[in-house]
């Protein structure tokens, strides 16, 4: 038998599409000591910017790498370590696979100072040629945010690469993001925040 557990609730603001807002900073939040255990078939569901619903789910795993795909039909797999970029990927809208090298600095446990950085070479059909980019990530500061499913305690993690900026607001309490944010060098903008989760 399996067991559903729910956490968080679908809420759609009507005349606004989002509800992201960073209320206070925190001076003290502490530590996340590590990536949450996700099993398969975890959904992490979310509203985007445009109050389009979506989600994702984990669909295989290992100690080392993991598997995901996503309702518009990307898939990808990604090193477990935490906020690394794909080693494969497909309907992203583009498909490509890249060697992943984690290159130095502290993730977990995670908190207010910690800096990593990975580093990444490969081949996409976006570009049709080989490519290398570095990840320069910082958890920035802790601040608690309004996002559609309420409001949270979280770290903000701001990730640097050659394409654009990625951020994550984490929550210890909820064991994983609860809004996702990418900022393209062209001026792209993708937002996601956390509707609900399932744990299967």
């Amino acid at each position: 038998m399996k067991f559903l557990i729910f956490i968080g609730l679908y809420a759609f603001a009507i005349g606004n599409c989002f509800a992201l807002e960073e209320l206070e900073a925190l001076t003290e939040l502490a530590p996340m000591p590590g990536p949450d255990k996700r099993n398969l078939g975890w959904e992490w569901h979310f509203i985007d910017q445009h109050g389009k619903p979506g989600n994702m789910r984990k669909i295989h795993g290992t100690k080392t790498m993991a598997s995901y795909t996503r309702s518009d039909g990307c898939r990808w797999t990604r090193p477990v370590l935490g906020f690394a970029p794909a080693s494969v990927w497909a309907n992203c809208p583009s498909s490509g696979k890249a060697k992943v090298e984690f290159a130095g600095g502290d993730i977990w446990p995670l908190k207010v100072g910690n800096h990593f950085t990975y580093k990444t070479s490969g081949t996409s059909s976006l570009f049709g040629t080989s490519w290398n980019n570095k990840r320069d990530c910082k958890v920035k500061y802790s601040v608690k945010i309004r996002t559609v499913s309420g409001e949270h305690d979280t770290f903000k993690v701001v990730c640097e690469e050659r394409w654009g900026t990625r951020t994550w607001w984490l929550s210890p309490k909820v064991g994983t993001a609860v809004a996702y944010q990418q900022k393209t060098f062209r001026g792209g903008l993708v937002l996601q925040e956390m509707t609900k989760i399932i744990h299967r």
